[in-house]
């Protein structure tokens, strides 16, 4: 399954870092950060639970899935497919941070929305992904445009 990789916009540069308060008020469920080792071509991860009452089982199969798919796709095949990408898209630098290659891309799912925020240079971290769920925005909307039903009250008789 292919994924369609965004550019993010300038005002989404807030969801490529954890911040406790809007991290559960937004619905993040967690962070994949990792980088490609020493040579460039390694795969090393670690998970950071932000909600793990979000992290499904449903969430876990499409998260696997887009792991494998970005791999695959070059994004987070290694260093070097990295540069290349990111190095295509000088539109995805993120304004505002620590340095200028610092690139922000979004993957839109259905249920998910996952924030890859990219540095493809040797030592640091290369990636991290933020988790978000839709479910928790579009509830609100729905909430939002509801209108509220007040019981008619019966005759007196």
């Amino acid at each position: 399954m292919a994924f369609v990789i965004n550019v993010a916009a300038p005002e989404e540069a807030a969801l490529f870092y954890s911040n406790a308060e809007r991290d559960k008020e937004l619905g993040c469920i967690g962070h994949l950060r990792g980088d490609f080792g020493h040579g460039g071509k390694e795969f090393w991860s670690t998970w950071w639970e932000h909600q793990g009452d979000l992290k499904t089982p449903a969430f876990k199969d499409e998260f696997d899935v887009l792991i494998n798919s970005l791999r695959k796709q070059g994004l987070l095949k290694d260093r070097g497919s990295m540069a290349e990408f990111c190095h295509a898209h000088p539109e995805a630098r993120i304004p505002g941070a620590w340095h200028p290659d610092v690139y922000g891309f979004r993957v839109d799912t259905g249920r998910h929305r996952y924030y890859i925020r990219c540095f493809p240079h040797g030592g640091d971290y290369n990636f991290y992904i933020y988790c978000y769920i839709n479910e928790k925005e579009r509830l609100r909307e729905q909430a939002q445009s509801k209108p509220i039903h007040k019981k008619k009250h019966e005759p007196e008789r």
